[in-house]
């Protein structure tokens, strides 16, 4: 099977994946504090309850998603590191047709 592998996108590719987690984690820790900081509206025992259950579901959403932005971030990095396995092997290709 014949592959095309372009390294050069692949590096691009990876820079990209790389800058795109890091603007999620950047959002993500900015707007943390906002999504745990949450106000009960009233006193009463529904307001508190709900307020609780708000509070349980965004650090349910901000644990996934430092998940999610740590495994885009593995798979920037192994987007580069197979860029860097391609050309590697084409210069060893090369240079052994070249022998």
């Amino acid at each position: 099977m014949t592959m095309f592998v372009e390294p050069v996108a692949l590096a691009a590719q990876s820079a990209a994946e790389a800058t795109g987690a890091a603007t999620t984690a950047g959002v993500l820790a900015g707007s943390a504090p906002a999504m745990t900081a949450v106000v009960p509206m009233g006193a009463e025992e529904v307001s508190v309850a709900l307020t609780a259950a708000i509070q349980a579901h965004n650090a349910q959403f901000l644990s996934m998603t430092g998940v999610n932005v740590a495994d885009r971030a593995m798979f920037a990095g192994n987007v580069g590191v197979s860029g860097a396995s391609y050309a590697a092997t084409e210069v060893a290709n090369v240079t052994s047709l070249m022998l």
